[in-house]
């Protein structure tokens, strides 16, 4: 693919979106004093996470292996039958989690008003730190052009909060994210956006409830019975008379 140009207004030059989203991230440690000292790996990283993400590739290559929650994660990974495919379920899953809390705050990892209430934010971050550390470990298991790999998930791991608190810095003053809209334009447009939404949002929750409703018939347990209880919730906040445990009984 022919890497993508970004032309600065201010002057009229020309550079790679890479060269361009790599420099912010730079810039952005320098700013909030996490210069680089012995990670730069971890820089080019988050560039061509970035990168991947404005070009569309991130999502087209990953959409299959996202999941919601991280038991899902985990029942995906276990899934696959080689190394290499476990650790890109936990690396894809970690890397979404990463953007969705450094850019965007994490608003499309709420699936329901009852998970935002009930789940705090650190339990999002903490998943997406142990999804890197998992995907870390995968890749070390594989051929010796995968270790570095490897190495640099350790490092994301380990410098998580760090990483994404550049992150946030570069969305606010690099990308410009947050100033665009104000608190009272930003929420009409969220809420227009959701009732238009509204009815593929239930065909979406309807599916996963019933999926793990089948998992729960196939093989009845604990785990099964909260993972079906789970991936309810969303169901259960638009259909306020449907009642999940009386499937259960």
């Amino acid at each position: 693919m022919e890497p993508i140009s970004y032309v600065d207004l201010s002057n009229g030059e020309r550079e790679t979106l890479f060269f361009f989203l790599l420099n912010a991230y730079l810039q952005s440690r320098i700013e909030t004093d996490c210069e680089s000292n012995g990670d730069e790996e971890v820089n080019v990283y988050i560039a061509g996470l970035l990168e991947s993400l404005v070009d569309g590739t991130f999502y087209a290559t990953h959409a299959d292996v996202l999941a919601t929650s991280a038991v899902d994660v985990t029942q995906r990974a276990q899934e696959r039958n080689t190394d290499r495919d476990k650790a890109q379920v936990y690396r894809s899953n970690a890397d979404h989690r990463f953007i969705a809390f450094g850019l965007f705050d994490g608003w499309g990892e709420y699936q329901s008003r009852h998970r935002l209430e009930t789940t705090p934010r650190e339990s999002y971050l903490k998943e997406a730190q142990q999804l890197y550390a998992w995907a870390a470990l995968f890749c070390a298991r594989m051929p010796k052009r995968y270790h570095g790999l490897a190495q640099t998930l350790e490092k994301m791991t380990e410098g998580f909060d760090t990483y994404l608190g550049v992150l946030n810095h570069m969305a606010s003053n690099h990308l410009d994210f947050l100033p665009r809209l104000s608190v009272g334009e930003a929420f009409h447009l969220e809420r227009s956006a959701h009732q238009a939404s509204l009815p593929k949002i239930e065909e979406y929750a309807l599916d996963l409830m019933l999926d793990a409703y089948n998992r729960w018939r196939s093989a009845p347990s604990e785990q099964t019975r909260q993972d079906f209880l789970q991936q309810s919730a969303p169901y259960r906040e638009l259909r306020r008379d449907f009642d999940p445990p009386a499937l259960l009984n």
